[in-house]
């Protein structure tokens, strides 16, 4: 196996350890919450469901076969799509309920009614609550750790997604133990400052890696064919693809059309090729294929562009 290979499944085991125990935490919140009529452990619980989506769509990246350990490119396709319209939908119709939940037991209490917070921690719902936020945690500094090491954009961005905002995960728990002390009044204030917080945290994923989701071409192939051919010995560039954004992360795909007497020099033609790209478009990522010029191809104007679209030889 060779080391590419290796540092690709070094990515997805962490990710998808990641993954799971996200979700196992997902669960104690959302059950425990629930049973508990904690609006805390509720809130929580959907800040732990972006994290959850995070990890996904970097598990979608590290197995796409196009990009090779998850670093070279975001970008989806309408299975994305479609689950991120499900997690928007979700999430907005929970927070709003939450949301009014909350202003009600704060409300309620302001004008003397009895019960108005409901909430009734058992201690092995909090032990079990706190040792899964330490858990998950830890996780994610590890993981932060080997993507520094592995060199993997998904593994990255998901793990700068997460500790950013481990801090509130460890502020939950001194909540939920001061509520376990019978501050009761915490729940829907933490709530309702939890809310917020978790809109930004869904806006922050969605502007990362949203824009890519429909798989645009990232630059038009028709420049890039001009500028390759600038290269001496490309006499043509065909088939050309292009995924990502421009500035931050391009995939770029073509094939070189070379003089027949410069074949022996195409790993440096190829070299030139990719050098040229980086310089004019950024951070960039380019996998080349070479073949000679046929006899007749050696005359044509060096411009020809053949240019297939993103969903068609293996992109889809």
């Amino acid at each position: 196996m060779n080391e590419g290979a290796d540092q690709r499944r070094i990515s997805y085991r962490l990710l998808f350890t990641t993954l799971w125990a996200t979700l196992l935490l997902l669960a104690v919140e959302a059950i425990g919450g629930w049973a508990s009529h904690s609006l805390t452990l509720l809130a929580e619980s959907l800040h732990t469901l972006i994290d959850g989506f995070s990890t996904v769509l970097s598990l979608v990246a590290v197995t796409s076969p196009q990009r090779q350990m998850g670093r070279e490119v975001w970008g989806h396709g309408r299975a994305e799509v479609a689950a991120t319209l499900v997690i928007c939908a979700f999430l907005g119709f929970t927070g709003i309920s939450l949301l009014f939940i909350a202003l009600g037991q704060i409300v309620q209490a302001l004008g003397g009614g009895a019960n108005a917070f409901p909430v009734s921690l058992d201690a092995p719902v909090l032990r079990f609550t706190a040792m899964m936020v330490i858990v998950n945690v830890a996780l994610g500094v590890y993981a932060s750790y080997q993507a520094r090491s592995l060199n993997s954009l998904a593994l990255k961005l998901n793990t700068q997604h997460f500790l950013a905002d481990a801090w509130l995960s460890l502020v939950m728990v001194v909540v939920l133990i001061a509520i376990w002390q019978n501050q009761a009044w915490l729940d829907p204030t933490f709530a309702l400052l939890l809310l917020p917080l978790v809109a930004r945290s869904l806006w922050r994923v969605l502007n990362e890696q949203l824009p890519m989701l429909l798989r645009p071409t990232a630059i038009a192939p028709e420049a890039i064919a001009h500028l390759v051919t600038q290269v001496e010995g490309v006499t043509h560039c065909r088939r050309i693809r292009s995924r990502g954004m421009v500035g931050r992360q391009v995939w770029v795909e073509l094939h070189l059309v070379l003089h027949p007497e410069l074949m022996e020099a195409a790993d440096q033609i190829e070299a030139q090729v990719e050098a040229l790209l980086r310089k004019q478009y950024g951070p960039l990522r380019a996998q080349v294929w070479v073949e000679p010029a046929r006899r007749q191809e050696t005359y044509l104007p060096p411009d020809p562009v053949d240019y297939l679209p993103p969903s068609e030889g293996g992109w889809g």
